[in-house]
């Protein structure tokens, strides 16, 4: 029953994915930012902005962020790097097929494909929070197509189950059915609260609202409720990576407790750690010239 119920509640989050992927490939979402381009695999149409030349990074962008906040970070990165920002399935305008299931194993291949086509092998994942889940699969799984983990407010999965029952403390979210529609129905509403909890420079907080606001008013998907039942409902830790990994890790985010802060460490001992004690959830958008200079540094390293 539990299972059933939990279908049609994916359900509402990827019904007219098909026609959703034409409006957002027709529409505003492809012409809002520079460099905007879209993949589509059998399940997702990626939306993604690429910028620079030189090795691969590859951020994912933090719901409800979407790709319109990454304007000074790519301009950063670019610098260096051939940047790839890219919006995870059936977040902001990355839009799924109905028979998409939000599953861990089924994200994260699926998330390869994109890897593989658009963005090479041997990219540096610099994947964020729940997303670094899928860095340290698809890595473990398929070396290949990493050759650095520059992964930012990440864990493993125990981390993850405490961030999990933190923000849902209720059991809202991870009710079938139930979580989908509160979720779509209080998302725009939602967000000036995470924000003012999870960004250390408050001072971003108006724009960073701004801007989410306005992806929302053009279809953006922010389908947490989905990813709370399904994705981050695994149980079973991911293979570790043998890639040099980074931890970045912003001290100002009040939404993960203190036992999660560099929690990559409990993994390998040999994690290098970078804390910035005034940023928070989102270092990369807060502050994008620090963040490059630790990951500059530290890819130099480990050529």
């Amino acid at each position: 029953m539990m299972k059933t119920l939990t279908r049609i509640g994916t359900r509402v989050d990827t019904w007219g994915g098909e026609a959703r992927m034409h409006r957002f490939k027709s529409g505003w979402p492809a012409t809002a930012s520079p460099g905007v381009g879209f993949h589509r695999t059998a399940k997702v149409q990626y939306r993604y902005r690429e910028a620079g030349a030189g090795p691969t990074i590859v951020f994912t962008a933090d719901p409800p962020m979407t790709l319109e906040t990454y304007d000074e970070l790519i301009a950063t990165f670019a610098r260096a790097f051939r940047v790839v920002v890219v919006e995870l399935p059936a977040m902001g305008f990355s839009a799924t097929s109905r028979d998409f299931c939000f599953e861990f194993r089924e994200t994260n291949d699926d998330l390869a494909k994109f890897l593989r086509a658009v963005c090479g092998e041997r990219s540096i994942f610099a994947f964020s929070c729940v997303a670094g889940l899928a860095a340290l699969d698809i890595a473990g799984r398929m070396p290949e197509l990493a050759s650095h983990l520059c992964l930012i407010q990440a864990g493993g999965v125990e981390a993850f189950a405490l961030w999990k029952a933190a923000r849902d403390p209720k059991g809202v979210l991870g009710r079938p059915v139930l979580g989908q529609v509160v979720m779509r129905r209080l998302a725009p509403k939602r967000m000036p609260a995470w924000y003012a909890l999870s960004v250390g420079r408050k001072e971003k907080v108006d724009d960073f609202c701004a801007c989410a606001a306005r992806s929302f008013e053009h279809g953006a998907t922010w389908s947490l409720a989905s990813a709370y039942q399904c994705y981050m409902a695994e149980r079973d830790d991911p293979p570790t990576p043998l890639q040099p990994m980074l931890s970045l890790w912003g001290r100002a985010d009040k939404s993960h407790p203190p036992q999660n802060v560099h929690a990559l460490k409990a993994l390998r001992h040999d994690v290098a750690c970078v804390t910035f004690d005034d940023l928070g959830h989102t270092p990369e958008l807060e502050d994008p010239r620090r963040v490059f200079e630790a990951i500059e540094a530290f890819v130099s390293v480990h050529q």
